[in-house]
């Protein structure tokens, strides 16, 4: 018996024994009354969506555009990006009661701004869709839609000094013009 007492004095002096609640592991205190069961429902899923707001007033739609990024980042959507389109201009002309005659006129800027989307499930968008459009300021618009190539063509203005220099081009292309030109 000595011997052993002899034995365990040399042994560092680790823990020689471990709890049980050390050999368990640590503990989910959620999963201590019930098992945890994992969804393995599988939704669709939307890659990118476009969310568009119109309206006449500018202030209006910047706040909604910054509100409507900060509900797609509570609602754990990724947020894709966030741009202005330029504003479409109208003029309207009011005329005097039963004649021809101008009595006013007013120049409309239509605004518009694009929050773009990705990965939105579906059951979360649904609920998504009803905040909005419960938030939606008087005058203002939304859409909802899936991104399409036509979505970034609009997104830029058109530069026409541009694309008439490159219709020159393409004209110098032509033979017949060639042949005026005295080239060939």
């Amino acid at each position: 018996m000595l011997s052993f007492s002899r034995f365990l004095r040399r042994i560092p002096c680790h823990r020689r024994l471990s709890t049980l609640r050390e050999m368990a592991g640590p503990q989910d205190p959620e999963l201590l009354y019930e098992p945890k069961f994992p969804d393995t429902r599988e939704y669709p899923e939307y890659d990118l969506l476009n969310v568009r707001i119109q309206g006449y007033d500018f202030t209006y739609i910047e706040k909604f555009q910054g509100y409507i990024d900060r509900m797609a980042r509570r609602f754990k959507f990724n947020v894709v990006e966030s741009y202005a389109v330029a504003a479409q201009t109208q003029r309207v002309v009011v005329y005097k009661p039963n004649s021809t005659i101008v009595d006013s006129e007013v120049n409309l800027a239509l605004y518009d701004r694009v929050v773009r989307i990705g990965n939105v499930a579906t059951p979360h968008l649904q609920l998504f869709i009803a905040l909005v459009e419960a938030h939606l300021p008087v005058g203002v618009t939304v859409t909802f839609k899936q991104h399409e190539k036509a979505d970034e063509d609009y997104r830029y203005i058109p530069d026409l000094l541009l694309k008439q220099k490159q219709e020159e081009l393409k004209s110098l292309d032509n033979p017949i013009v060639r042949r005026n030109l005295g080239w060939e």
